[in-house]
């Protein structure tokens, strides 16, 4: 198992393609596997869990597609 890299929120942006904002977001939510520095800055691992930007494009649009269905789904049950 590699000794995981950390950069900053920007430095990751750069190099995944990503906002820096959504890296932000990622990182609140879990989602990015991270410490925060005393200074209140994100770290984020760079190692072998990486995501190109691509991949995560398109999980992100097939997330808002289940959800949508999802959504519509309920809607037709709850019948509202």
């Amino acid at each position: 198992m590699p000794i995981p890299k950390y950069v900053s929120a920007e430095e990751y942006s750069r190099r995944s393609g990503i906002g820096s904002e959504e890296v932000k977001r990622l990182c609140k939510t879990g989602q990015l596997k991270h410490y925060m520095t005393e200074g209140g800055y994100y770290k984020i691992a760079v190692d072998d869990d990486s995501v190109p930007k691509e991949i995560y494009e398109e999980e992100k649009q097939r997330r808002i597609e289940a959800e949508t269905k999802i959504n519509l789904l309920t809607k037709i049950l709850v019948g509202g």
